[in-house]
């Protein structure tokens, strides 16, 4: 056994890449060395990911050159992988799992994912990205299929004008999901059979003599059992102390048990609001919505997207269309449009052909910042046919109408600020050019061009904390783009939205 040394990296001088000197006082640094070095971190361990998936394939390479009949029997090759995986749970000091997992990662990266995998090397994402990319697509099975998702993943992670990084995990694993459910239906199709032969209920024991109940279902119904524990808690009343993830624990055990969920304030001024009839009418307004391409309900491929869950598959779609409690409403996205007067066209213009607000981030100067020009002009300079103007209510320019309120929040899926998962449909939509209420032509529009979905603490956090900044444009190829601005000076890389449908959201 060779003998273990102490780590060379504390004393190792990484300047070259970005970190400071060994030795050298943070507290000294100014705040945007501080930030790159940061990125350089980040940078780093997404190249070192790069650089333990090629020693796992070299270690592979090693064991297959040592095998002397590699190819006469398919127990052969099963038995290399798990010589390899031996050695590396060896070399790592961890478990067979974890071995197990990092071999099977850095053979999807060498044979099936070969794009994405060279994203990792320019820090653009790490491991855990790289393994939900690898899983999404395991269903794959036609190469030319797997070569074209790989080649769209990459080019949406390294983005059409620049690289950017806010995007999460869970987020990569939508992209993935999205792309696999459009581009091979029948891998969506298999993976969604072996998903639902999943369902099942569990418990575990746990310490203090607590126990742990799980359950798998499908993405739509945990959703509606989500809401209908939130709209049971929230009938408790504001002296209640326990915490909503308590409460729900309560509510479930109670609705299983065929028990009245109770208030715990123990006072004699108790305002609860939990009978039978008030629960039914909360429960009244539970709604997921689920959005659409209109051909996908007419049986077409494209996927849909489940608030709080993500991309999924058309046959999927088909499927919760066809539910006893599905209301299915469509929209026209031109009926967002009227003409342009100085163009002189009709009202038959198509939706691709409005003109947008903005193509390029707000600039420094206040004037800019305050409100976007409400005359854009096309490419060539020319007058748009149409302009996107009907995305108010009528009675009230501050309220976006409803197919501008589905639209935003599809958009973005999320709340708008990087890193958060809170489902767009339980956020708020905030204007990100301040909307003025005197004199609202002054202000920033109520336009998809300008709402943002924000959870509500976030939504305080941009309220409340000054220099706290967001900003949203889209880009020469019709994507929208975020980002956002600390108090600290650092600005998020823009995060980009998911493409919106092309006709009508079902």
């Amino acid at each position: 056994m060779a003998q273990r040394t102490a780590s060379r990296w504390p004393d190792a001088d990484l300047t070259a890449c970005g970190l400071p000197a060994p030795g050298t006082d943070l507290a000294n640094l100014p705040t945007g060395a501080v930030v790159a070095a940061i990125t350089a971190t980040k940078n780093g361990q997404c190249f070192l990911d790069w650089q333990l998936f090629q020693f796992a394939l070299s270690m592979f390479a090693r064991v297959c050159a040592s095998t002397s009949d590699l190819v006469a029997t398919q127990k052969s090759l099963i038995d290399a992988e798990a010589q390899t995986t031996l050695e590396l749970q060896m070399s790592l000091e961890s478990t067979e799992y974890a071995a197990e997992a990092l071999l099977a990662d850095a053979l999807d990266a060498r044979d099936r994912l070969p794009r994405v995998y060279a994203t990792m090397r320019l820090g653009l994402i790490d491991r855990d990205r790289f393994h939900r990319i690898a899983h999404e697509g395991r269903l794959v099975v036609d190469e030319a299929i797997m070569a074209m998702i790989d080649a769209l993943i990459a080019k949406e992670i390294t983005g059409a004008q620049r690289g950017y990084t806010s995007i999460s995990v869970a987020k990569t694993g939508a992209l993935a999901r999205r792309l696999v459910a459009e581009n091979d239906p029948d891998a969506a199709r298999r993976e969604r059979e072996n998903a639902k032969d999943g369902r099942s209920l569990g418990h575990q024991s746990l310490e203090a003599g607590m126990a742990q109940l799980f359950l798998t279902a499908t993405a739509e119904d945990v959703r509606l059992a989500r809401q209908m524990l939130d709209a049971v808690i929230a009938g408790r009343c504001p002296a209640d102390p326990r915490t909503k993830t308590q409460a729900r624990s309560d509510a479930a055990i109670a609705l299983l048990q065929r028990k009245q969920f109770t208030c715990e304030c123990d006072t004699d001024g108790c305002t609860a609001q939990i009978s039978e009839v008030e629960l039914d009418a909360r429960a009244a307004r539970i709604v997921v919505h689920v959005l659409c391409d209109a051909t996908t309900l007419d049986g077409g491929d494209k996927c849909g997207y489940l608030d709080g869950h993500g991309p999924i598959s058309a046959e999927h779609v088909r499927e919760i269309a066809a539910r006893d409690d599905a209301v299915i409403h469509r929209h026209r996205l031109d009926d967002l449009l009227e003409p342009s007067s100085a163009a002189g066209h009709d009202s038959a213009a198509r939706p691709e052909e409005a003109a947008l607000h903005r193509r390029a981030p707000r600039s420094d100067t206040p004037d800019e910042r305050r409100g976007d020009d409400s005359r854009p002009e096309t490419e060539n300079g020319g007058e748009p046919a149409a302009v996107i103007a009907k995305t108010a209510l009528p009675s009230d320019p501050y309220r976006p109408n409803l197919l501008t309120d589905l639209i935003a929040r599809f958009l973005w899926g999320t709340c708008s600020i990087p890193g958060c998962e809170r489902a767009a449909f339980a956020c708020d939509l905030d204007h990100v050019a301040e909307f003025d209420n005197v004199h609202p032509e002054l202000g920033g529009p109520t336009c998809v061009c300008n709402l943002l979905p924000k959870c509500r603490y976030h939504h305080l956090v941009k309220t409340n904390l000054e220099s706290f900044v967001d900003d949203l444009w889209i880009d020469s190829n019709g994507r929208y783009h975020s980002s956002v601005t600390t108090p600290l000076g650092q600005r998020s890389r823009g995060a980009r939205a998911q493409p919106v449908v092309d006709s009508a959201p079902g």
